[in-house]
């Protein structure tokens, strides 16, 4: 195994044990419970940690995160000579040379989809007509949507086209974008050879959204980049592609606000950030954030989709707790606040949603079963029960037939989400299993159930259940926040109990 991070204490990289436990201290107290995280000072880890269930080694869905490792996979692929940043998009696909008659497309580079600078209005072009789940070939997509600018002149956030992308690595290296950067790069850092991306729905690696990767690994990767691409005296990745990568190449401030991660410019497929830092940003808070001046780096793991302000509270933490007080020298060795910090990272357990374990109309409702009203769930009946040892369940009827979401009270409890049918591999096509999910849940007031299902698999997603019971009534709201799944579980329903 490669040796390219070295751990040490917060002390010795300048910092003190005690901040790194405010750090985490204040965004467990902001409701932010990351699955996993590490600081890094040069290439010295001094504190990493992961919450139960998640582990060490294991692998975690980038999402976005995996725009950077397509982005890196082209670069290395330019430097070989093989392509140009100037090429068009449409070089590499001659099957629709005759096709495409419009000439913001036809004149669309592989430059221009790094820099999200495509020529069209919709931010994912698979997505533009109808679900992309529904679309056999993201490819054919991409070259049958109506363009509404110039390629290549305002910044629109298109996943569409970093897709591209890796299908143009693919199409060039005979391999997946991942496995060419895998043997050009990431192995030589000590990458895990597991280290995988799910597949758009016509067997490309879906190189905008689907890399697969463990907390390590992307701490390796992102180190990389900040040393401009070279280890051990070898230029893995062309040193001029990183920097251009890495520097603000197109403006981004679309709202016009200045924020922790918009409107301070994007390079390929890597965010400028405050402070002179660039950082790599996927959807739940998948996060490897770059400071140079400093030499730190922060990586972390998460599932905060539906967390409003999300992103905000983890860079302002960061800032305050970590970058601006670490220091080029070390400090004295502090042993009772870093065997603190030792334990509190080696004990991080999962959330409990927090409220009573039962209430006098919890303990009149349990194992009743409610008759609902005709809803858009399909949920057509309900009932909720549990034990003294804090295992809860809930049984319905949806569409697919009978179901238990089994969850904990005082506890989370990890089973499988109930629903049949979500993607594995591949994009569109039924995995033939369950997803992974851990519950929990509690009575918030007298008369109301809370419920929450997070799904942590190679998709991750959550969804917030209310039950409010009235008498004999009952009112439900479910909100789930997932990409592509989990929208049988969205909405309200009211109904009676059974007579």
């Amino acid at each position: 195994m490669c040796n390219y991070f070295n751990y040490t204490t917060p002390e010795k990289a300048g910092i003190s044990s005690k901040s790194v436990i405010k750090f985490m201290d204040e965004l467990e107290h902001y409701g932010l419970y990351l699955h996993s995280f590490a600081l890094v000072k040069g290439h010295d880890i001094f504190a990493e940690a992961y919450r139960a269930p998640f582990k060490k080694g294991e692998k975690h869905r980038m999402y976005s995160v995996s725009k950077s490792f397509t982005s890196m996979a082209m670069g290395i692929l330019i430097g070989e000579g093989k392509v140009k940043l100037t090429d068009t998009v449409l070089k590499y696909f001659p099957e629709y040379e005759d096709k495409v008659t419009d000439p913001y497309v036809r004149n669309l580079t592989i430059e221009d989809c790094l820099l999200m600078a495509t020529a069209f209005s919709y931010g994912t072009t698979y997505g533009a007509k109808r679900a992309p789940f529904l679309e056999p070939d993201w490819v054919h997509t991409f070259f049958n949507v109506d363009s509404s600018h110039p390629s290549g002149t305002v910044w629109n956030y298109d996943t569409s086209g970093s897709y591209m992308v890796g299908v143009i690595v693919e199409k060039v290296t005979g391999m997946p974008f991942i496995e060419y950067l895998k043997e050009k790069a990431l192995l030589k850092i000590g990458c895990a050879e597991d280290m995988t991306c799910l597949k758009a729905p016509e067997g490309y690696a879906w190189g905008g959204s689907a890399v697969l990767s463990s907390t390590i690994d992307l701490a390796r990767f992102a180190r990389l980049v900040m040393d401009m691409g070279e280890w051990n005296g070898e230029q893995l990745i062309p040193r001029d592609y990183v920097e251009n990568a890495t520097s603000k190449k197109i403006d981004n401030g679309q709202e016009g606000f200045f924020t922790f991660c918009e409107g301070h410019g994007y390079g390929y497929q890597i965010w400028r950030t405050l402070d002179n830092t660039f950082s790599f940003l996927g959807m739940g808070a998948q996060l490897a954030i770059c400071m140079p001046e400093e030499d730190l780096l922060f990586v972390c793991t998460a599932d905060v989709q539906g967390y409003p302000g999300s992103y905000a509270t983890i860079y302002m933490n960061l800032w305050k707790h970590i970058k601006e007080v670490i220091g080029k020298d070390s400090l004295p060795e502090d042993k009772a606040s870093y065997d603190a910090l030792v334990k509190k990272c080696e004990s991080l357990e999962y959330p409990v949603y927090p409220g009573k374990a039962t209430t006098e109309v919890g303990e009149k409702i349990k194992g009743k079963k409610f008759i609902l009203n005709e809803n858009r769930m399909g949920i057509s009946e309900i009932a909720f029960d549990y034990d003294n040892d804090g295992n809860g369940v809930m049984k319905y009827t949806n569409l697919q037939g009978y179901k238990e979401l089994k969850f904990g009270i005082g506890k989370a409890v990890i089973d499988e989400f109930p629903q049949d049918g979500y993607f594995g591999d591949t994009i569109g096509v039924n995995s033939g299993r369950r997803y992974r999910c851990i519950s929990s849940g509690a009575w918030t007031t007298e008369n109301t159930l809370h419920i929450k299902a997070d799904v942590i698999d190679d998709y991750f997603g959550n969804v917030s259940i209310i039950v409010n019971f009235k008498g004999d009534e009952i009112g439900i709201y479910m909100q789930p926040h997932a990409e592509w799944f989990m929208q049988e579980y969205n909405g309200f329903a009211g109904g009676k109990i059974a007579e």
